[in-house]
Protein backbone atom coordinates (compact mmCIF):
# COMPACT_ATOMS: atom_id res chain seq x y z
CA UNK A 1 0.00 0.00 0.00
CA UNK A 2 1.19 3.19 -1.16
CA UNK A 3 1.76 5.72 2.27
CA UNK A 4 -0.67 8.66 2.05
CA UNK A 5 1.89 11.87 2.02
CA UNK A 6 1.49 13.76 4.65
CA UNK A 7 -0.64 16.89 4.14
CA UNK A 8 0.32 21.11 4.69
CA UNK A 9 -0.97 21.20 8.27
CA UNK A 10 0.20 17.75 9.59
CA UNK A 11 3.69 19.32 8.02
CA UNK A 12 3.29 22.46 9.81
CA UNK A 13 2.29 20.47 13.35
CA UNK A 14 5.47 18.26 12.89
CA UNK A 15 7.44 21.17 12.04
CA UNK A 16 6.14 22.87 14.98
CA UNK A 17 6.23 20.34 17.51
CA UNK A 18 10.60 19.78 16.27
CA UNK A 19 10.95 23.98 16.77
CA UNK A 20 9.97 23.09 20.81
CA UNK A 21 12.07 20.55 20.67
CA UNK A 22 14.80 22.14 19.32
CA UNK A 23 14.12 25.33 21.19
CA UNK A 24 13.91 23.75 25.12
CA UNK A 25 17.42 21.95 23.92
CA UNK A 26 18.83 25.21 23.32
CA UNK A 27 17.47 26.72 26.53
CA UNK A 28 18.60 23.87 28.71
CA UNK A 29 22.25 23.82 27.32
CA UNK A 30 22.12 27.77 28.39
CA UNK A 31 21.21 26.79 32.13
CA UNK A 32 24.47 26.15 33.16
CA UNK A 33 26.50 28.89 31.47
CA UNK A 34 24.40 30.86 32.37
CA UNK A 35 23.51 29.80 36.20
CA UNK A 36 19.97 29.64 35.65
CA UNK A 37 19.47 28.35 38.99
CA UNK A 38 20.85 31.01 40.59
CA UNK A 39 18.51 33.83 38.70
CA UNK A 40 15.40 35.14 40.53
CA UNK A 41 11.87 34.22 39.50
CA UNK A 42 9.43 36.86 38.87
CA UNK A 43 5.75 35.57 38.38
CA UNK A 44 3.67 37.32 36.54
CA UNK A 45 -0.16 37.96 35.68
CA UNK A 46 -1.73 37.76 32.47
CA UNK A 47 -2.10 40.85 30.80
CA UNK A 48 1.21 41.92 31.49
CA UNK A 49 3.57 43.77 28.72
CA UNK A 50 7.08 42.30 29.03
CA UNK A 51 7.82 44.93 26.26
CA UNK A 52 6.24 46.39 23.37
CA UNK A 53 6.86 46.97 19.42
CA UNK A 54 9.52 49.87 19.00
CA UNK A 55 11.33 48.67 22.27
CA UNK A 56 15.31 48.37 22.38
CA UNK A 57 15.43 44.15 24.30
CA UNK A 58 18.28 44.04 26.59
CA UNK A 59 17.19 40.81 28.31
CA UNK A 60 14.57 37.87 27.39
CA UNK A 61 13.00 35.57 29.32
CA UNK A 62 12.61 32.24 30.04
CA UNK A 63 9.10 30.72 30.61
CA UNK A 64 9.41 28.67 34.29
CA UNK A 65 5.91 28.35 33.64
CA UNK A 66 2.68 29.72 31.97
CA UNK A 67 2.56 31.25 28.51
CA UNK A 68 3.80 34.41 26.47
CA UNK A 69 2.09 35.60 23.00
CA UNK A 70 4.55 37.71 20.52
CA UNK A 71 1.40 39.98 19.03
CA UNK A 72 2.17 41.98 15.90
CA UNK A 73 -0.14 45.07 14.97
CA UNK A 74 -1.74 44.30 11.71
CA UNK A 75 -3.93 47.12 10.49
CA UNK A 76 -7.14 46.12 8.70
CA UNK A 77 -7.28 42.81 10.95
CA UNK A 78 -10.06 43.27 13.37
CA UNK A 79 -8.52 43.94 16.92
CA UNK A 80 -5.65 45.35 14.94
CA UNK A 81 -3.12 42.50 15.79
CA UNK A 82 -2.55 38.55 15.25
CA UNK A 83 -0.27 36.01 17.08
CA UNK A 84 2.07 33.65 15.02
CA UNK A 85 3.78 32.23 17.92
CA UNK A 86 3.68 31.61 21.70
CA UNK A 87 6.49 30.67 24.39
CA UNK A 88 5.75 27.92 26.83
CA UNK A 89 7.32 26.35 29.28
CA UNK A 90 11.02 25.73 29.01
CA UNK A 91 11.55 27.79 26.21
CA UNK A 92 13.45 31.63 25.81
CA UNK A 93 11.17 33.73 24.48
CA UNK A 94 13.19 35.29 21.62
CA UNK A 95 12.60 36.29 18.00
CA UNK A 96 15.56 38.55 16.36
CA UNK A 97 17.07 40.02 18.76
CA UNK A 98 20.38 38.04 19.09
CA UNK A 99 23.44 39.84 17.84
CA UNK A 100 21.36 43.25 16.18
CA UNK A 101 20.46 46.25 17.80
CA UNK A 102 17.12 46.35 15.86
CA UNK A 103 14.25 47.32 18.11
CA UNK A 104 11.32 44.79 18.82
CA UNK A 105 9.03 44.00 16.14
CA UNK A 106 6.33 43.18 18.54
CA UNK A 107 4.47 43.35 21.46
CA UNK A 108 5.63 40.58 24.28
CA UNK A 109 2.42 39.53 26.20
CA UNK A 110 1.73 37.55 29.24
CA UNK A 111 -1.26 35.57 28.24
CA UNK A 112 -1.80 33.17 30.98
CA UNK A 113 -0.03 33.72 34.54
CA UNK A 114 3.43 32.61 34.01
CA UNK A 115 6.81 32.44 36.12
CA UNK A 116 9.96 33.65 34.07
CA UNK A 117 13.62 34.31 34.84
CA UNK A 118 15.26 37.31 32.51
CA UNK A 119 18.63 36.65 31.02
CA UNK A 120 20.46 39.20 29.11
CA UNK A 121 21.53 39.51 25.94
CA UNK A 122 24.87 40.43 26.28
CA UNK A 123 25.33 37.68 28.49
CA UNK A 124 24.07 35.01 26.37
CA UNK A 125 25.69 36.63 23.66
CA UNK A 126 28.97 36.02 25.52
CA UNK A 127 28.26 32.22 25.85
CA UNK A 128 27.70 31.63 22.32
CA UNK A 129 30.85 33.46 21.07
CA UNK A 130 32.91 31.23 23.55
CA UNK A 131 31.10 27.89 22.67
CA UNK A 132 30.75 26.68 19.38
CA UNK A 133 28.43 24.14 19.99
CA UNK A 134 25.96 26.02 21.60
CA UNK A 135 26.18 28.39 18.44
CA UNK A 136 25.54 25.66 16.20
CA UNK A 137 22.81 24.66 18.33
CA UNK A 138 21.11 28.02 17.80
CA UNK A 139 21.76 28.21 14.00
CA UNK A 140 20.00 24.27 13.78
CA UNK A 141 17.04 26.04 16.21
CA UNK A 142 16.64 28.81 13.80
CA UNK A 143 16.92 26.78 10.57
CA UNK A 144 14.19 24.82 12.20
CA UNK A 145 12.08 28.04 13.39
CA UNK A 146 12.42 28.97 9.35
CA UNK A 147 10.81 25.49 8.26
CA UNK A 148 8.10 25.90 10.09
CA UNK A 149 7.18 29.46 9.27
CA UNK A 150 7.46 28.27 5.65
CA UNK A 151 5.04 25.21 6.99
CA UNK A 152 2.39 27.41 8.44
CA UNK A 153 2.46 29.84 5.01
CA UNK A 154 1.68 27.06 2.43
CA UNK A 155 -0.75 25.76 5.08
CA UNK A 156 -2.75 29.02 5.44
CA UNK A 157 -2.12 30.33 1.51
CA UNK A 158 -5.05 31.32 0.19
CA UNK A 159 -7.43 30.16 2.61
CA UNK A 160 -10.82 31.19 3.41
CA UNK A 161 -11.80 32.00 7.07
CA UNK A 162 -13.04 28.11 7.90
CA UNK A 163 -9.61 26.78 6.09
CA UNK A 164 -7.74 29.55 8.73
CA UNK A 165 -9.55 28.56 11.55
CA UNK A 166 -9.39 24.84 11.58
CA UNK A 167 -5.86 24.94 10.59
CA UNK A 168 -5.18 27.07 13.44
CA UNK A 169 -7.15 25.13 16.23
CA UNK A 170 -5.13 22.17 14.91
CA UNK A 171 -1.78 23.78 15.28
CA UNK A 172 -3.02 24.77 18.62
CA UNK A 173 -4.33 21.35 19.59
CA UNK A 174 -0.82 19.40 18.19
CA UNK A 175 1.05 22.06 20.52
CA UNK A 176 -0.60 20.74 23.74
CA UNK A 177 0.68 18.28 26.47
CA UNK A 178 -0.96 14.79 26.67
CA UNK A 179 -3.99 15.28 29.24
CA UNK A 180 -4.62 11.86 31.82
CA UNK A 181 -8.17 12.13 30.59
CA UNK A 182 -7.12 11.36 26.82
CA UNK A 183 -9.43 14.83 25.73
CA UNK A 184 -8.25 17.51 23.53
CA UNK A 185 -9.07 20.98 25.30
CA UNK A 186 -7.70 23.98 23.73
CA UNK A 187 -7.73 26.89 26.59
CA UNK A 188 -8.38 30.17 24.68
CA UNK A 189 -11.05 32.83 24.37
CA UNK A 190 -13.06 33.53 20.75
CA UNK A 191 -10.57 36.58 20.15
CA UNK A 192 -7.67 35.15 21.41
CA UNK A 193 -8.61 32.25 18.49
CA UNK A 194 -9.20 34.99 15.99
CA UNK A 195 -6.00 37.05 16.93
CA UNK A 196 -3.89 33.28 16.29
CA UNK A 197 -5.55 32.75 13.31
CA UNK A 198 -5.49 36.19 11.54
CA UNK A 199 -9.52 36.79 11.45
CA UNK A 200 -12.11 39.03 12.91
CA UNK A 201 -13.41 37.86 16.36
CA UNK A 202 -17.30 37.73 14.69
CA UNK A 203 -16.31 35.44 11.72
CA UNK A 204 -14.29 33.27 13.93
CA UNK A 205 -17.24 32.89 16.62
CA UNK A 206 -19.46 32.15 13.09
CA UNK A 207 -17.18 29.79 12.08
CA UNK A 208 -16.68 27.97 15.63
CA UNK A 209 -20.51 27.46 16.17
CA UNK A 210 -20.59 25.86 12.85
CA UNK A 211 -17.68 23.16 13.61
CA UNK A 212 -20.06 23.01 16.86
CA UNK A 213 -22.88 22.15 15.11
CA UNK A 214 -20.66 19.92 12.88
CA UNK A 215 -19.84 17.55 16.18
CA UNK A 216 -15.98 18.86 15.57
CA UNK A 217 -15.44 20.74 18.47
CA UNK A 218 -17.48 21.77 22.04
CA UNK A 219 -17.52 25.41 22.79
CA UNK A 220 -17.25 26.60 26.38
CA UNK A 221 -16.45 29.72 28.41
CA UNK A 222 -12.58 30.36 27.71
CA UNK A 223 -11.99 26.97 25.93
CA UNK A 224 -12.70 25.17 23.17
CA UNK A 225 -12.91 20.97 23.05
CA UNK A 226 -11.46 19.13 19.85
CA UNK A 227 -13.69 16.06 19.84
CA UNK A 228 -12.84 15.15 16.27
CA UNK A 229 -8.89 16.15 15.35
CA UNK A 230 -9.02 14.50 11.38
CA UNK A 231 -12.33 15.49 11.10
CA UNK A 232 -10.71 19.62 11.55
CA UNK A 233 -7.98 18.52 9.40
CA UNK A 234 -9.81 17.78 7.15
CA UNK A 235 -11.55 20.74 7.12
CA UNK A 236 -8.26 22.49 7.16
CA UNK A 237 -6.78 21.28 4.05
Amino acid sequence: MTPTPPNANDRFAAELLQSRRLGRKFANALAQPLAFKSRPLHRLDAGVSLCKAGDRVTQLPYVMSGRLDAVVHVPGVQGGQIVPISFRAGEMAFLSYLFNQLPSGSDLVVAEPSTIQWLPLQDIESCLLHDQGLLLMLVRFLGQRLREVQARERSWASRGVQHRLCAGLARMAADLPNRSDGRTVVVATHEQIAASCGISRPKASIALKGLEGDGVLKLGRGWIEVLNLRGLIERAD
